[in-house]
């Protein structure tokens, strides 16, 4: 009896799934008789989709909940390797920390000893760039903030790394702005690993030049180019550029009245992208009392001196 319940249950199942089958097929002979733009093909394929996307839905859970583990343990490792990378410049800022509050003491140290003035300290002014007027012959930009501010022609501005260029004018308002790559640019500089005096000069190309850097001077690549203070109107110790060597050229030329070690062609390397300058901050230039004019004396008063 039990053998053949069993078996009435099987033939049960089989013929619920043969008459599935015969539906699905009459439902797809169906659809293929009927002309795709048939309403009624519409009307099906809505229902079909209404019916099954359920279905669909329940099916595709466990692949989302897979795909979603799998980008929680991919940002979970991305997470953990920024981390790592954030822990070692840690470790690198600390020790330059370190060496900056060393030097500082040392330097406090050397001014005692040497009876040194403090230099004073830097005012910068925050300004928008709201305009561009570069051209293959001029290379400024217009920035908001003029004679109200307290800007004035010949003081350094600085971009988000490095000095980018000086006011050459100033209105009430606005100032313009010579950048480092216009011709007329002429900044002096100073190599801080060597102590290496030059000029930097600017070529209308994304590049300056080194102008009067010494035969012999030994510039690296990577070294920093720093304002000298030379002229007082730009402080000493302003970021500006950074030295590369092409090492495959063995004849080294700065463009300049210097030359190299002959350990590749000089290049500079500007600390800014000057042609996507959203804002600038401007260094207000101390007062320099002027020293007093020389007495010009008669021949008589000189032979008598």
């Amino acid at each position: 009896m039990a053998k053949s319940r069993i078996g009435g249950s099987e033939t049960r199942l089989l013929s619920a799934a043969g008459i599935a089958a015969v539906c699905l097929l009459v439902a797809f002979l169906f659809l293929g008789v009927l002309p795709k733009e048939d309403p009624r093909v519409s009307t099906v394929r809505q229902i079909f989709f209404d019916i099954s996307s359920p279905l669909i839905e329940i099916a595709g859970t466990p692949g989302r909940a897979l795909t979603n583990t799998r980008h929680y343990f991919q940002e979970l490792e991305t997470a953990h390797n920024r981390n790592r990378v954030l822990e070692a410049q840690n470790i690198e800022l600390r020790q330059r920390i370190s060496e900056l509050t060393r030097a500082e003491v040392l330097m406090q140290q050397y001014r005692k000893l040497l009876d040194l003035p403090n230099e004073p300290g830097l005012e910068l002014i925050n300004a928008a760039v709201i305009a561009d007027v570069n051209s293959p012959f001029v290379h400024t930009i217009v920035t908001k903030g003029g004679r109200r501010q307290g800007i004035k022609p010949g003081q350094a501005v600085m971009g988000p790394n490095g000095l980018i260029g000086r006011v050459i004018s100033s209105g009430a308002s606005s100032a313009r702005v010579l950048l480092l790559t216009d011709f007329n640019s002429h900044i002096p500089v100073v190599a801080l690993s060597s102590d290496v005096q030059a000029i930097l000069s600017g070529t209308n190309r994304p590049q300056p030049e080194l102008q009067f850097l010494p035969r012999q001077a030994d510039l690296k690549n990577g070294d920093l180019l720093v304002t000298s203070g030379r002229g007082g109107q730009i402080p000493m110790g302003l970021p500006v550029a950074l030295v590369t060597r092409n090492e495959d050229d063995g004849n080294s030329d700065s463009g300049g009245d210097g030359g190299g070690d002959g350990d590749g062609a000089i290049a500079i390397q500007l600390l800014d992208d000057l042609a996507r300058l959203n804002f600038v901050r401007i260094v207000k230039s101390q007062e320099v009392e002027a020293p007093p004019a020389e007495i010009q004396l008669s021949p008589t008063q000189r032979a008598q001196r």
